[in-house]
């Protein structure tokens, strides 16, 4: 059964996704005007961490009683690393990546158990900015990810 589309099950979702990866060490859900900073100045804050953006949700009705919302959404994983070791900085990099990519293989997973509807075909995986990032380094997944609502909206 299709998960129920709330932002409490969204959010809950890639949390758990996060808790469970090994090499996850924090989860944050927030715009990007929320910052590293305020990440940072939490307690348990550690890297790498993972970073749900705020979705946009568009409302999909196939007319045949199915309703879905559909979440357009960033996840960055970021990994700090010193400026002048390029070697840390590709690491960085190479952790981001796989990282995301085990979010698309859990994402792959979850769409053949029928819990969530996902198309892999046109994610986009890319490196995460120097100009935004602070002296981050990781890669961002941009999706659309399905959820239903039909128990809300009947």
């Amino acid at each position: 059964m299709m998960l129920t589309g709330t932002l409490h099950t969204f959010i809950q979702y890639f949390r758990t996704f996060a808790d469970a990866h090994p090499s996850v060490k924090f989860f944050m859900f927030g715009s990007v005007e929320k910052g590293m900073a305020f990440a940072r100045s939490l307690p348990d804050f550690d890297y790498p961490f993972l970073w749900l953006e705020e979705p946009v949700i568009v409302t999909q009705d196939n007319d045949a009683a199915h309703v879905n919302d559909r979440f357009r959404v960033g996840v960055s994983v970021l990994q700090i690393a010193p400026l002048d070791d390029n070697e840390a900085q590709i690491d960085a990099y190479a952790l981001g990546l796989q990282i995301v990519t085990d979010l698309q293989h859990k994402l792959r997973k979850d769409r053949k158990k029928g819990l969530i509807h996902t198309d892999l075909l046109g994610q986009r995986k890319e490196p995460i900015s120097q100009l935004w990032a602070d002296g981050h380094y990781g890669f961002r997944l941009e999706f659309e990810f399905d959820m239903n609502i039909n128990a809300n909206v009947y």
